[in-house]
């Protein structure tokens, strides 16, 4: 742990100084980002939006990803991906 976790700083300095936790915390901690809900779901008839994740106006092209969630899930996002691909794969092998 405190090699590959504190890096700089011992474990009982953290523990015991305020100071040297505040700074320990901004240097250690970072936003994880997982992408996903940029590709807007909604009606047919909405020309921005993603459907069975067919990309308008270009033939054959569908966004297969988090990016066609409403939603960042409250998970990681691996599992939902792959049961969204396995949905629109299987639109697909149906000709929807």
């Amino acid at each position: 742990m405190e090699k590959l976790i504190l890096e700089d700083y011992a474990l009982a300095d953290v523990l015991g100084d305020d100071a040297k936790l505040e700074a320990f915390v901004r240097k250690a901690a970072v936003g994880v980002w997982h992408a996903s809900c940029t590709c807007r779901m909604g009606a047919a008839d909405d020309p921005m939006a993603v459907n069975t994740g067919r990309v308008r106006g270009i033939a054959g092209l569908r966004v297969v990803d988090a990016s066609i969630f409403p939603v960042v899930p409250r998970a990681n996002t691996n599992f939902p991906t792959m049961m969204t691909a396995e949905k629109i794969a299987d639109a697909i092998l149906d000709g929807r």
